[in-house]
């Protein structure tokens, strides 16, 4: 019945939606339309209330993302298979390749001409940045979805192939080295790290012990995707070492937590309102940086989706001054697992290794605050308008 009613509403609002010139705020959206809040300024609901209308909420998104997560393994799957019949399923060692590569579409004076309403950086110009790729858990494409669109965009993409049930360490001391050969390669351009998933915490590995990295190779910026930087429940699940030291418990997470990003990196976090592998979700969350909220995308769907190839379009060629002012400082208010795990004894909070995510996102502190910057719905309305070429 509830399916039903959610459905009719959608239909009946769709053409107001096309015609608003704000960005749709989902949780607003569900509180007038499904909960009929009628709050009284100035009063704050009962605990009891906002848990209520927090499940729902969480509940709305779990159907609009289990069915776009159903597409985004759909579109993955024949390049996962391709790849597989091409390469195998697990690779020996790392490798990488370098995505055809269209120089005349990065011309930045050609996009200046034809985009007067941007604004870029000053250090911006595509033909001397260049992504380097690294897939996530149970993955050997290299997210190629995204990346090959960004490739036909014009940009320089290399593809990270590694075996991803690996010791996270010994592949991080890998992926070092093969920035060596990239930035051999590339002399004199500079390096966009981007990572999905285990591929974020990847990332995050190298860059946490050694800060080094990112001025060694020129690097303005990190995005991680839907990458579960201080570990993630459903690892309890998985095999291979990369697995267990993606559990909250694990010694690589206690590092983590205890260590920082260099300090001139700007860091864009990709994070999904639903995501049935990073949990709980608050564990894709930082302090530093704009955190980019995708409300209906789940864990593929981050690398299959246009609308994320359009934000991170935004990110490297907008100056983070802007960024930053278009993005929302709140509370982030926690996800209805992060608020039953927060519930429970402190035991088992301390068996799951959870106490280090509750305790960062500030479950029980009213004055922790993020950057968001909530994108899904603007793409949508247009918002954020890919670069015109």
């Amino acid at each position: 019945m509830f399916q039903r009613s959610f459905a009719i509403m959608l239909v009946s609002n769709a053409s107001k939606w096309i015609h608003m010139s704000e960005p749709i705020r989902i949780d607003r959206w569900v509180d007038d339309n499904i909960l009929r809040v009628d709050r009284e300024p100035g009063k704050s609901a009962k605990p009891a209330d906002e848990f209520q209308q927090q499940l729902v909420r969480d509940g709305v998104h779990f159907m609009v993302s289990l069915l776009g997560e159903a597409r985004g393994i759909a579109a993955a799957g024949p390049g996962w298979l391709g790849e597989v019949l091409r390469n195998g399923f697990y690779p020996d060692h790392m490798t990488f390749r370098k995505l055809p590569y269209l120089p005349e579409r990065a011309d930045l004076k050609m996009l200046k001409a034809k985009n007067p309403d941007w604004t870029f950086r000053e250090d911006f110009d595509p033909r001397r940045w260049v992504f380097v790729f690294l897939h996530g858990y149970i993955d050997n494409t290299g997210a190629d979805r995204i990346a090959f669109k960004l490739a036909s965009l014009g940009y320089q993409v290399y593809l990270v192939r590694y075996p991803f049930l690996r010791n996270v360490r010994r592949t991080a001391g890998e992926l070092s080295e093969i920035l060596q050969q990239i930035s051999r390669r590339e002399r004199g351009k500079r390096l966009v790290p981007i990572g999905h998933s285990l591929g974020g915490f990847v990332w995050d590995h190298l860059l946490l012990h050694r800060p080094d990295i990112a001025e060694q190779y020129n690097m303005p910026l990190y995005i991680p995707l839907g990458s579960p930087h201080f570990g993630t429940l459903a690892a309890f699940l998985g095999v291979g070492q990369s697995a267990k030291q993606m559990q909250p418990t694990s010694d690589v997470v206690l590092e983590h937590l205890n260590r920082k990003f260099p300090k001139d990196l700007e860091i864009y976090p990709f994070v999904s309102r639903f995501d049935l592998l990073v949990l709980p979700i608050e564990t894709a969350l930082l302090k530093r940086g704009v955190n980019y909220l995708l409300s209906e995308t789940g864990h593929i769907g981050q690398v299959v989706k246009n609308e994320v190839v359009q934000s991170i379009e935004e990110i490297i060629a907008t100056p983070p001054e802007l960024l930053k002012q278009r993005a929302e400082r709140r509370k982030f208010y926690l996800s209805s697992l992060a608020n039953l795990l927060r519930r429970l004894p402190a035991k088992t909070r301390k068996r799951l290794g959870v106490d280090g995510v509750l305790n960062y996102v500030g479950a029980n502190d009213t004055t922790t605050e993020f950057d968001v910057r909530i994108v899904h719905h603007e793409l949508r309305l247009g918002l954020i308008p890919p670069l015109r070429r």
